[in-house]
């Protein structure tokens, strides 16, 4: 059933009647929220001019309306969402699109008549807020993006004011119109910032390359516009083009130098090449400048952890636990925090603390297949071998192109419980998911040559020393099995 609503400074009242009278069939309805404007123009304002704070200010006047349906529900009210935020989660989750415009003119005046619809499927709405509040990142990208319209829009109001004035005084209009043509651009920049932004999916761009057109439709007609190079970045990022990033990054904060956010993301971009001390730096330098913010201290853990790892140092998994430890203390619902200290805790050999952070990480998202993984490797190297192939069960359930998935299942078949054939077809099926996977071929040489099939242990043997790792073919050799 579709309904359209003239709200008109009448939305919450309707609301509440609707949902207090109709509560039973509300579920899985589609309201529409319609809003026109009206903008006349003439003087050092152009048409153009006019119908483009015509539209900005239409749709965000329609999604305010549709704000004061979403701070209704359950999941808003329980977030104890600020009022500054509510405009940015209807922008988050909904689109305002303008279905007609058409020129007027009265005795005095011409103007351009905006309407713009928002449409609300009631059925769907409350999980895609629910996911929107947990990006809390993108959720400040919304608030700043409206902000920054906010005041571009205020600033139309001030100079149709002074063209106002001047035009009942027959005075010349002439020194406005640069000041509307600039403001004109800001917010045009402003709707492909927030085009862009309706791309992100809570992880990643589902079209980088399209958010970076739109990005950079932006940019050439706001040069100074920081934030509109911070999410460039990300798309580079996404498409990994990490020094592309990096250099958008470096602009966002010259632009902006007191951006936490900007920091944090070419600390992330440095750590994908490999930096890993150039990404602490900025993690430092993002935890200085905002630090209740739980992001860049998982992301300096990760860091510590990532060092850790390469090095053998557990000084550097230490560390990376502290970090995990505050960020958990600034934002105790994020899965991945859990994940990724119960690893830190794996790698330290303390393997009961870790799976009781992976029971926590798979209770916060049930569908984190890295959980069951990580938590499939704890349970092997504690003996519960049969509780991790069910974790790495789960694993390939939920992620089936995960190549480790499979190959840590079927070093538990080929080590611990003496089934080999079914290790063989686990290597076999991370091998093709990731065909330079060296340490697939070494344990399936080893489960080849188990069975006495010298042929085709020596063949894996070979590929994995081509690949860089020869120590099974060098010991092969040693044992004679290979020649």
């Amino acid at each position: 059933m579709r309904k359209t609503i003239d709200l008109m400074g009448m939305l919450a009242l309707i609301f509440l009647l609707f949902f207090s009278l109709f509560s039973e069939v509300s579920f899985g309805e589609i309201l529409t929220i319609k809003h026109t404007v009206k903008q006349t123009f003439g003087g050092g304002q152009s048409p153009d001019d006019a119908r483009i704070s015509a539209m900005a200010k239409a749709k965000r006047e329609a999604l305010e309306k549709a704000g004061t349906y979403i701070e209704s529900l359950t999941v808003v009210k329980n977030a104890q969402v600020e009022k500054d935020e509510i405009l940015a989660l209807a922008a988050g989750v909904l689109r305002a699109e303008v279905i007609s415009q058409k020129n007027y003119h009265t005795d005095d005046a011409f103007g351009i008549e905006i309407i713009v619809n928002v449409v609300v499927d009631t059925s769907v709405l409350e999980e895609r807020v629910k996911k929107q509040l947990q990006d809390r990142e993108h959720l400040t990208q919304l608030k700043d993006t409206q902000k920054r319209e906010k005041e571009l829009l205020q600033k139309v109001t001030q100079l149709e004011e002074e063209n106002r004035i001047l035009t009942a005084n027959n005075q010349s209009t002439e020194k406005l119109k640069k000041e509307f043509q600039q403001t004109s651009h800001g917010l045009t920049a402003v709707d492909w910032v927030d085009k862009a932004l309706s791309l992100w999916d809570g992880k990643k761009y589902t079209a980088p390359k399209k958010a970076i057109e739109y990005l950079n439709n932006a940019i050439k007609l706001q040069p100074d516009y920081a934030d509109a190079y911070a999410d460039r970045g990300l798309a580079y990022v996404d498409l990994g083009h990490h020094q592309r990033a990096i250099e958008d990054y470096n602009q966002a904060i010259r632009l902006q130098p007191d951006d936490a956010t900007a920091y944090n993301n070419r600390g992330i971009a440095y750590k994908k090449l490999g930096q890993h001390q150039r990404a602490i730096e900025d993690y430092n330098q993002a935890i200085r400048l905002q630090p209740d913010g739980a992001t860049a201290y998982f992301n300096r853990g990760n860091a510590y952890k990532a060092i850790g790892e390469q090095q053998g140092n557990n000084g550097q998994q230490q560390r990376a636990i502290e970090d995990y430890n505050n960020a958990i203390r600034l934002n105790p619902n994020l899965a991945m925090v859990y994940n990724n200290r119960g690893v830190a805790y794996n790698n330290l050999g303390q393997y009961q603390p870790a799976i009781t952070d992976l029971n926590n990480a798979i209770s916060l998202q049930p569908d984190l297949a890295d959980a069951y993984v990580n938590r499939g490797n704890s349970y092997e190297r504690t003996g519960q071998y049969q509780r991790a192939i069910d974790d790495y069960n789960e694993a390939i359930h939920l992620q089936p192109d995960d190549a480790m998935s499979y190959y840590n299942r079927g070093t538990v078949y080929s080590r611990y419980l003496g089934q080999q054939q079914q290790a063989i077809e686990d290597y076999k099926k991370a091998i093709r998911l990731q065909p330079d996977l060296v340490v697939a071929y070494n344990n399936r040489a080893v489960t080849y040559l188990k069975q006495g099939n010298k042929k085709l242990g020596c063949r894996d043997a070979q590929k994995a020393c081509a690949l860089g790792d020869c120590k099974v073919l060098d010991l092969a050799k040693k044992e004679r099995y290979c020649q």
